[in-house]
């Protein structure tokens, strides 16, 4: 297969090529999309996991219009696990205590050059970290096509502007005929 979808596919004689998304950036793979009068064609390339096995992989699936029966695209929120957040809630107070004892001079630590600089940025960034390990929410833009008998395709991209666009009109494709 190449990396062009339009080399890839072979269009009937009364099927015109609606919209192609060539630049979908999938979390992970390279996507692209073409509507059809007749189909949907989605291509992807790019690493996955199987067998616990880093591995790459392409395919492509076709989907024949009349045979949709439910779109949806969605933004998904994704916060760290309540462990990690623990750890971040730690390393915030560990830095916070750690910070008001060098002040306060309650910790007896050994004078370096640019000691009184240096504690305080190390402390700050564990800090920061901490921060981040409590609030850090992952965003994941998911596209779903059911088709048939329950027969499922699902992409999960990037939340980017173009995306969020592409799926919008290839969900409004499917209900306009």
């Amino acid at each position: 297969m190449k990396n062009n979808i339009n080399k890839n596919i072979m269009i009937a004689n009364d099927e015109e090529v609606y919209k192609e998304f060539p630049k979908l950036k999938g979390r992970g793979y390279f996507c692209q999309v073409v509507i059809t009068t007749k189909r949907l064609i989605i291509y992807t390339q790019g690493n996955s996991m199987s067998s616990n096995r880093k591995i790459k992989k392409r395919g492509m699936n076709e989907i024949e219009l009349k045979s949709v029966t439910n779109t949806e695209y969605y933004l998904q929120y994704i916060k760290n696990s309540f462990f990690v957040r623990l750890i971040g809630f730690v390393f915030l107070i560990g830095s916070l205590i750690l910070g008001y004892g060098i002040y306060q001079e309650l910790l007896d630590i050994p004078a370096y050059q640019y000691s009184e600089i240096i504690n305080y940025v190390v402390l700050g960034i564990v800090f920061l970290l901490g921060i981040l390990l409590m609030f850090y929410i992952k965003k994941v833009l998911f596209f779903r096509v059911v088709s048939g008998f329950n027969i499922i395709t699902e992409l999960e991209l990037q939340p980017t502007k173009y995306n969020e666009l592409a799926l919008k009109y290839i969900a409004s494709k499917f209900y306009s005929h």
